[in-house]
């Protein structure tokens, strides 16, 4: 990985933590920048050995993506503690259209609606 101070120079945008949220940003980003013809130099600052580490591990190493809940008046109830707070993002990019997403760059999900979560179809997070 690039050394912060180094990226701090020689950057447009820093997006600190390789998970799901920094490299989602870092792409949207990127593909922000192509749209609208803007030369954009992103850096993405990890603390860990690997990008994506969590990721790998999540469903038990199955690698759940989203709630496969498309309502959002009813996926918010899922979060007791932050479900105000969740009614307005949930609004504007619910679990479709992150797998319309992953779609539209070519990864299939599988959907689990009993599991209440989207997949990659091999089942395998590598």
């Amino acid at each position: 990985m690039i050394n912060p101070s180094v990226a701090y120079q020689n950057s447009d945008v820093i997006v600190v933590g390789a998970g799901a949220a920094g490299l989602f940003g870092a792409i949207a980003c990127a593909e922000a920048a192509v749209a609208n013809s803007l030369p954009l130099r992103i850096h993405i600052l990890e603390a860990g050995r690997e990008p994506l580490t969590k990721v790998r591990i999540s469903g038990g190493g199955r690698c759940n993506v989203t709630h496969a809940c498309f309502d959002a008046a009813v996926l918010v109830n899922q979060y007791p503690r932050g479900n105000k707070a969740l009614r307005g993002p949930f609004s504007r990019f619910q679990p479709q259209d992150t797998v319309a997403w992953f779609e539209q760059r070519g990864v299939r999900l599988k959907l689990r609606p009993m599991a209440a979560c989207s997949q990659q179809p091999t089942i395998r997070a590598r």
